[in-house]
């Protein structure tokens, strides 16, 4: 029953489904420059996008990324091919014409010279030829099968796919958050440096500091200002790699568009168990996997029908028609007319080819025991990327609470120094390393963040649950 249902479903793809429709790559690609396109061929962002949030970043990638755009149709391409399989089933039907002239054949080759009735003759043959395949071993069907479970292997791949991008989107996305808030900790040293600076310009300037002094807040200023420079382009590399991903043809992101950066909740209490359970179940490629391997088993399965038997029902209606003529009279008349209608059984059974059906079989039990192997290799790997994104999670867990708290700490202390400095009683080398523990201090913080909200990311992607 599932059978003539597909069946029928193939046929009305075939009368109603045209041709293959899809969104078209942007204008862009086929220019030979990049000025020279206008930016309505470009891919870009919404119009009147001003924030740019990480669910909208998602969709946006989802929409446009070219490397997930091609599975699905990969995807496509799969399913038509199971569809192409079920074709196997219905009959093919031919229809055949053929019209020959004949002039002043000699009569060495069948015809009666140039003189005489019949100089002019002609034969016209049409038939409607069909063929019905009734059984070939069940290679049809076990062709139909592995094709099944081709299409299937493709739509679990288009899922990782979906996994592998959103999770590279997430982490990217949260590299800008992070490059934000080195470039503000970069500045906030600088800021501080040189207000230091200053006043110690001043109190040289009146005798009341060396000229070390001066020149170390100097020399702190500079070097904060280089750390500014490398974070704008690590800023400028994180934006460009979203932009990659969100299948922008810019490769550029605005830099205004991106929120601050908040800490979330650090909270995790739940049994590694719950996450292999959940991988195991949901890993769209490890099913991808589990579908190929069964494409292989059908394979083998359609190997050994390649020893039975194959029975087919022929028929055919046509009709075969010689007209011939006078050539002093140029009139046609007939000589023959004939219609036939015939049709029949056959059966034929392929007893010695060579060995090509034993080789062909051991192939096919080859790559099934191979996908077998891949398959436990996938679910090895699967097992062990939990458990390592699981720990992961757990150590980052643990120390964005150190971390946060350490920030408070390091800043009441350089708060401390830097007034006793300024009175008089800290030396230079005790501010500096306060300020430095400071700076290291809250970078260790932000990075805490985002090292955890990477790490959820991977846990996440881990188990095969993205959002």
């Amino acid at each position: 029953m599932k059978n003539k249902i597909s069946i029928f479903a193939l046929g009305i793809t075939v009368i109603l489904g045209g041709c293959y429709s899809y969104k078209p790559p942007p204008d862009a690609i086929s220019g030979t420059t990049f000025t020279g396109a206008t930016k309505k061929a470009h891919t870009d962002l919404p119009k009147g996008c001003r924030k740019l949030s990480l669910e909208q970043t998602k969709q946006i990638a989802l929409d446009n990324n070219p490397n997930y755009q091609a599975t699905r149709h990969t995807m496509v391409a799969a399913t038509a091919r199971f569809y192409k399989s079920l074709s196997a089933y219905l009959p093919t039907i031919t229809a055949t014409y053929d019209m020959t002239n004949n002039q002043y054949t000699p009569a060495n080759r069948g015809g009666v010279g140039s003189q005489g009735n019949g100089d002019f003759n002609s034969s016209k043959n049409g038939a409607l030829n069909g063929r019905w395949l009734i059984f070939n071993g069940l290679i049809r069907t076990m062709d139909m099968l592995a094709a099944k479970h081709q299409e299937k292997a493709s739509v679990a791949l288009n899922q990782d796919a979906r996994r592998l991008l959103i999770e590279a989107v997430t982490v990217a996305y949260n590299n800008i958050l992070l490059a934000k808030e080195n470039i503000r900790i970069a500045k906030s040293d600088e800021l501080f440096n040189t207000q230091l600076y200053d006043e110690t310009k001043l109190k040289f300037n009146a005798g009341a500091l060396p000229l070390s002094d001066m020149l170390n807040f100097e020399i702190k200023v500079n070097n904060a200002k280089t750390k500014v420079i490398d974070e704008e382009y690590n800023f400028f590399t994180s934006r460009s790699i979203l932009a990659e991903l969100m299948g922008l043809t810019s490769a550029i992101l605005p830099r205004d568009i991106f929120p601050k950066l908040k800490a979330k909740n650090e909270q995790f209490s739940i049994d590694v168990g719950v996450y292999l359970n959940t991988a195991l179940k949901n890993r769209p490629d490890l099913k991808a996997h589990r579908e190929i391997m069964n494409a292989a088993k059908y394979n083998v399965y359609a190997k050994w029908g390649a020893f039975s038997p194959t029975l087919s029902l022929n028929t055919s209606w046509g009709y075969s028609r010689t007209d011939g003529g006078d050539s002093g009279r140029w009139k046609y008349t007939p000589h023959s007319k004939d219609r036939s209608f015939n049709y029949g059984f056959e059966a034929q059974w392929v007893l010695f080819n060579g060995g090509s059906r034993i080789a062909s079989l051991r192939e096919a039990q080859a790559n099934l025991a191979k996908e077998k192997e891949l398959l436990t290799e996938k679910w090895i790997a699967v097992v062990a990327e939990v458990r390592q994104a699981y720990e992961d999670q757990n150590r980052k867990s643990q120390q964005i609470i150190i971390y946060r708290k350490n920030l408070t700490l390091v800043g009441q202390n350089r708060d401390l120094i830097e007034e006793s400095y300024k009175a008089g009683n800290e030396s230079i080398t005790r501010l500096n390393e306060s300020q430095n523990d400071l700076v290291n201090a809250d970078s260790n913080y932000v990075h805490s963040i985002i090292d955890l909200e990477n790490a959820k990311t991977k846990l996440n992607a881990a188990i095969g649950v993205v959002n």
